[in-house]
């Protein structure tokens, strides 16, 4: 694997699919150079089906992918696209029924509108096109709604998507049997705003292999490290692989720091100072050896979330947990499921 140079400044990145952001000091951003892929191995819109199904969220479709049968559902959230997943979703989906989607403006689901309401019928007529934390949590509400994804819920949340599930919880906390957290991404302290790069710039001796490289500080320039950059790429499915490159090559939406700072904000305003947010809803924070100013903190705070919180660390994982150790995220998973067949899925809020 190539080694990456440490350039300055605001963000790290490192991110699947186009969007997630970067749990190390910052915020992620996506997929902006793609490694070069031969053109006759991307496949042609016209000839990738869809894994899943279309669901109409209010004037336009979102795609989602369901396998496996039993209860609670498993509802990963985010982010990735939804064929990222393939080394986690099916080992769950041998335990219980568990989806993957693709948000608006990525993959096969239909360019982002804001949703047709009563009172707005027609969101064809209006301005922003850009989604805010809101919106894509409202989304990933109103296809839960429309699809059905039958409750109750497990939700699964890496990177950007962890703020997602975050603030979907904090709006919508009935059927939540459990939440997974795997490697949040947080904005950087004032302090690691500097010209010289903060720890992690070396490898960590947790790395699981030579050339290992941790997530990159980068400033305004487009330089960004997705899944495809990872090592552990080539782990997944040879489709899988191709229907990856085909979906950057249609230039998805991608996370930001402005969403970031949306979410963090959104959350804010929802939870407050709440203490234990999420009540005893179970919580599996999966972390990394990182070793970014303010990571520890981070994972400390996300474990006060819930009265009944769990932390793993993954040991051999960069940033990108789902195709670096994804038994890690399975075992998560499969021990919340588990626990709440025993008990009873549901949420106990606060």
């Amino acid at each position: 694997m190539r080694r990456v140079e440490l350039v300055t400044v605001r963000l790290f990145v490192a991110a699947a699919m186009s969007m997630p952001l970067c749990a190390q000091t910052a915020v992620p951003v996506a997929q902006a150079n793609a490694r070069p892929t031969a053109k006759s191995q991307m496949p042609d819109r016209s000839k990738a089906a869809p894994l899943g199904r279309l669901v109409d969220v209010g004037g336009y479709r979102v795609h989602l992918y369901c396998t496996g049968q039993g209860s609670p559902t498993v509802m990963i959230v985010g982010a990735a696209f939804s064929f990222d997943w393939q080394l986690v979703q099916p080992e769950v989906a041998k335990f219980t029924r568990v989806c993957t989607f693709d948000p608006s403006g990525t993959a096969w689901s239909d360019p982002f509108r804001v949703a047709s309401t009563s009172a707005m019928p027609n969101p064809t007529s209006m301005p922003r096109v850009t989604p805010t934390c809101a919106d894509r949590v409202d989304e990933i509400h109103r296809l839960i709604e429309r699809a059905p994804v039958e409750a109750p819920y497990v939700l699964v949340g890496f990177s950007v998507g962890a703020l997602w599930e975050r603030l979907y919880a904090a709006k919508y906390p009935n059927n939540i049997a459990g939440i997974v957290i795997v490697d949040h991404a947080f904005l950087p302290k004032a302090e690691a705003d500097e010209t010289r790069p903060a720890a992690g710039s070396t490898p960590s001796p947790h790395a699981p292999r030579d050339g290992y490289s941790p997530p990159v500080l980068v400033s305004k320039a487009p330089i960004v490290i997705g899944f495809e950059d990872d090592w552990n790429f080539s782990k997944l499915p040879k489709r899988d692989q191709e229907l990856h490159a085909w979906a950057l090559s249609q230039h998805p939406i991608r996370p930001n720091l402005e969403m970031a700072t949306d979410c963090f904000s959104e959350i804010e305003s929802e939870v407050g100072e709440r203490t234990y947010p999420l009540g005893d809803v179970q919580l599996a924070v999966i972390s990394t050896p990182n070793e970014a100013p303010g990571y520890r903190e981070l994972q400390a705070k996300l474990m006060a979330l819930s009265r009944n919180s769990e932390q793993v660390v993954a040991e051999n994982s960069s940033h990108m947990v789902p195709i670096d150790e994804p038994e890690v995220i399975t075992q998560a998973i499969r021990k919340i499921v588990e626990e709440g067949r025993r008990r009873g899925s549901g949420s106990k809020g606060p």
